[in-house]
């Protein structure tokens, strides 16, 4: 079941504290993961209880969904801290099963901390809402640019010639080499998706990431 353009509500791509509302991540049953600005919208996404397999908000609790005494769907209590190793292998199953949805690759998370602020900032920079102007750096060959989001981003680097020589930066700092995604080897270049394979800030290319195209 593919729900993420159901599931995936108006995103800021800004930095934690940015943004007025309590913000959740939710992993429906199926492994989808979608960012959500507000308890309101959370709670809004989902049709039963356990459609949403697990939540998490940005401190790193768990909660699920439950049934309030007039039967609505509504946001339970905290049940503890999510566990680390079923959401870190959980997000990267969802990454490599939609390479195409999840196109920011960080590098491999090593604690708790990492894997949820990085699944709080990849889903709300992916989710496409424009940041603060010039939140993004767009660098091809020593030419900066500061696209609003990335969607532009990928419009820029439409032509698959030009993405060796360019570098992105996100607004959390996170530098990335663009790489061609190609469903099938036989398609050419241009018909595959950009994903965004994060390097040391450096711009080295000593350290690997969790995933690559």
């Amino acid at each position: 079941m593919n729900t993420t353009s159901r599931r995936i509500h108006d995103a800021s791509g800004l930095p934690a504290g940015t943004v007025a509302s309590r913000e959740f991540v939710a992993v429906d049953d199926s492994g989808e993961f979608s960012y959500h600005r507000s308890q309101q919208d959370l709670v809004a996404a989902f049709e039963y209880v356990g459609e949403a397999a697990c939540i998490i908000d940005r401190s790193g609790s768990a909660f699920r969904l439950v049934l309030d005494a007039n039967r609505h769907l509504t946001l339970g209590p905290a049940l503890g801290p999510v566990e680390f190793h079923w959401l870190r292998h959980a997000w990267l199953d969802a990454q490599n099963a939609h390479p195409e949805g999840h196109r920011l690759r960080r590098f491999y998370p090593v604690t708790r901390d990492e894997v949820v602020s990085g699944l709080f900032e990849t889903l709300a920079l992916e989710g496409g809402t424009a940041p603060v102007e010039g939140a993004w750096s767009l660098d091809i060959e020593g030419f900066a640019s500061f696209p609003s989001n990335i969607q532009e981003i990928d419009r820029r680097l439409a032509r698959g010639d030009r993405l060796e020589r360019a570098r992105v930066k996100d607004p959390f700092g996170h530098v990335y080499r663009p790489a061609r995604h190609r469903k099938h080897r036989y398609l050419p270049a241009a018909a595959g998706s950009i994903l965004y394979i994060e390097i040391p800030a450096s711009g080295s290319l000593g350290s690997v990431p969790h995933a690559l195209p």
